[in-house]
């Protein structure tokens, strides 16, 4: 998330909004680091730029809720890597 954010100089966050979102971020990878599933390579950069990117949009439009915001970019990785949501 830190470099996401680093990466995009325009995004403005106060210290403690920036360390909500990475622990959005950090919840995100967890759950899918918990899950192992090798058909989805949710370590890839691409795959973590978007799940930072989800974050930080789901962020601007108003959700504040950190397992909310961790979720909804797991389900938008889900969609990217498998083509589709999964069961």
């Amino acid at each position: 998330m830190l470099n996401y954010l680093l990466a995009h100089p325009e995004l403005r966050f106060s210290p403690p909004e920036t360390a909500d979102l990475c622990e959005a971020f950090d919840m995100a990878v967890a759950i899918l680091q918990e899950r192992d599933n090798t058909s989805a390579n949710w370590a890839a950069d691409s795959v973590q730029v978007a799940l930072a990117a989800e974050i930080v949009r789901a962020w601007v439009r108003g959700e504040k809720d950190l397992r909310r915001l961790s979720d909804q970019a797991v389900r938008m990785t889900d969609t990217m890597c498998a083509g589709g949501p999964r069961a």
